[in-house]
């Protein structure tokens, strides 16, 4: 509950938003979809900035990528069928377990889950991870600057108090965003390079029943081209855990030829043993951090192979001339 809070303000324009949450004289924060604010025993929030009549709730594809606005909701991730038909429909899948209740997913947003972070122990984390994804970030600010009154080629009346708005917008890597955000920013959107039709993704997690938040996930994705592995993006995460990507063992994979199936798990697992070796999940109530290193192995495994038997058989179809 939120026992301290004074002000509520509905943002028109994404500017006005701005200007109220750069104020240093009362704490603001931005209202998203609310399910992980409300929640917060914050005594030091006073007041909040109503962000959903700021149309960033879209998602659609551009030049520049898939882009995903800020306020849009998980449930809007899983209907979509643009998002159906990137990467095995991976941040559809995503969306879809970060939250098992529909009536949370109609709330949750995009925007909401990454500020939230590791907090909003959400599996979508962990996809995003994987896709080299990026947040635009935009920041504001207001000042007021006493004008004179010109020269004699130029004249002009002399004003004080004259208010004028400025506004920074830039680009950060997904897996550095909540590190690199300003307290002033807001997130206006995702940006997400579309994968190449040969790419695919395996999403698998491990939770104590089906709709319970996952002890530990894994994302992969592997694209195949040519007789390589090109693209190779490995990520684990988990309830109270950042993603991790395995980087050494993406390092490893990338470039190898392509191996016969019945050859897949000696390819896969001496690199993934010697690749996890610095894995150390968080140990709590629910699961061990032995537990998670071991599931983890396991988990990486399975997803590896799937990911890149599926990329495989679609880059033969592709060949061929199939799709």
């Amino acid at each position: 509950m939120l026992l301290n809070l004074l002000e509520y303000h509905w943002a028109e324009h994404i500017d006005d938003a701005l200007i109220l949450l750069s104020r240093n004289d009362m704490k603001t924060v931005p209202l998203a979809g609310g399910t992980y604010l409300l929640a917060q025993k914050d005594d030091s929030i006073q007041a909040v900035v109503d962000l959903r009549d700021l149309e960033l709730a879209y998602i659609s594809e551009e030049a520049r990528g898939i882009c995903i606005g800020a306020m849009t909701t998980l449930q809007q991730m899983v209907d979509s069928p643009l998002l159906k038909n990137v990467a095995s429909g991976l941040l559809s899948r995503a969306a879809l377990a970060s939250s098992f209740s529909r009536l949370v997913r109609n709330s949750a947003t995009l925007g909401g889950t990454l500020g939230a972070g590791i907090a909003s122990q959400a599996d979508l984390l962990t996809a995003l991870a994987v896709l080299d994804a990026e947040v635009v970030l935009r920041s504001g600010s207001q000042t007021q600057v006493n004008l004179s009154g010109g020269t004699f080629e130029h004249p002009g009346l002399a004003l004080s108090g004259v208010t004028y708005k400025g506004k920074q917008e830039r680009r950060v890597p997904y897996n550095s965003a909540n590190g690199a955000r300003r307290p002033n920013e807001l997130i206006l959107e995702v940006i997400i390079p579309r994968p190449a039709p040969s790419c695919a993704a395996s999403f698998m997690r491990i939770g104590r029943t089906p709709t319970d938040v996952a002890l530990l996930n894994v994302v992969a994705l592997v694209e195949v081209a040519n007789g390589l592995y090109q693209r190779v993006r490995l990520a684990l995460g988990g309830v109270n855990m950042p993603p991790v990507r395995l980087l050494a063992v993406e390092q490893r994979l990338e470039g190898q030829a392509v191996v016969n199936p019945d050859e897949l798990v000696h390819l896969i697992a001496p690199i993934l043993q010697a690749g996890m070796a610095e894995f150390s999940p968080p140990s709590d109530f629910r699961a061990s951090s032995g537990y998670r290193r071991i599931s983890g192995l396991n988990l990486a495994f399975r997803a590896l192979e799937e990911a890149i038997t599926i990329s495989r058989q679609r880059a033969l179809a592709s060949s061929r001339g199939d799709i």
